[in-house]
């Protein structure tokens, strides 16, 4: 077994709390193409495929919060979207990847922080020097309302939400078992606070900054962050 083999097993044995979580290496739902069940094999696939062309060359890690919605969830691969697949598809492999949800033909999911911080890697020509990751792997969203129950915002597997501290946790192996596919040192820095306040609980993983996560706002202080840490050193 290759250390890419071992990582993706913990990627599909997933979290020890598993509700209200999605696991898109080894779940399914009525918004992936079919086969369904056939989904999460892809998906492990293309994050196969993404590592695989950064392991010689890495030399950054940008570690995020948790996958979204229309992101990861749907792709494999951390603050990543269809439409990077598509759109960027020399940039994210050296194979062309498979999409997985249901119009995603047609309408391939898009997610807007994935868009920036491509844009980012693209204009650095830093591509494979650049690994993407979240302090808690898997898909976190809101629980469904009960019957009757009022809810405000979107719930359920088309929601997001912040990972619960525990959760995060589950997300210590698998950054551990991510490093240990690359063959250069990486330096990891942190977008947003919860891959901040992660780091400052796993003292064996050594911060070198922090960027301003580009949702909600950030995303100018995102991109001013990127280029000072990361596309000036190349």
């Amino acid at each position: 077994m290759t250390d890419i083999d071992e990582f993706l097993r913990i990627l599909a044995e997933g979290p020890r709390e598993r509700t209200c979580v999605f696991n898109p290496w080894r779940d399914w739902d009525d918004r992936d193409r079919q086969p369904r069940r056939e989904m999460p094999r892809l998906r492990r696939e293309n994050m196969a495929a993404y590592l695989q062309a950064r392991e010689r060359s890495a030399r950054f890690l940008l570690l995020g919060e948790a996958p979204s919605h229309r992101g990861c969830r749907f792709t494999g691969i951390a603050f990543c979207s269809e439409t990077e697949l598509v759109k960027k598809a020399e940039l994210v492999a050296h194979r062309p990847l498979g999409l997985t949800s249901r119009d995603g033909d047609e309408k391939p999911q898009r997610e807007r922080s994935a868009a920036v911080i491509w844009s980012e890697i693209e204009r650095a020509g830093a591509a494979f020097e650049v690994v993407l990751w979240n302090a808690f792997p898997w898909h976190p969203y809101r629980a469904p309302p009960q019957a009757g129950a009022a809810t405000v915002g979107p719930c359920g597997p088309t929601s997001n939400r912040k990972p619960r501290l525990s959760e995060v946790a589950d997300g210590r192996a698998a950054l551990r078992a991510l490093l240990g596919c690359f063959r250069r040192k990486i330096e990891i820095f942190c977008v947003g606070k919860v891959a901040e306040g992660a780091l400052e609980r796993w003292p064996e993983f050594a911060g070198s900054g922090y960027m301003r996560h580009p949702a909600q706002g950030g995303e100018a202080k995102f991109r001013a962050a990127f280029r000072q840490h990361i596309a000036s050193r190349l």
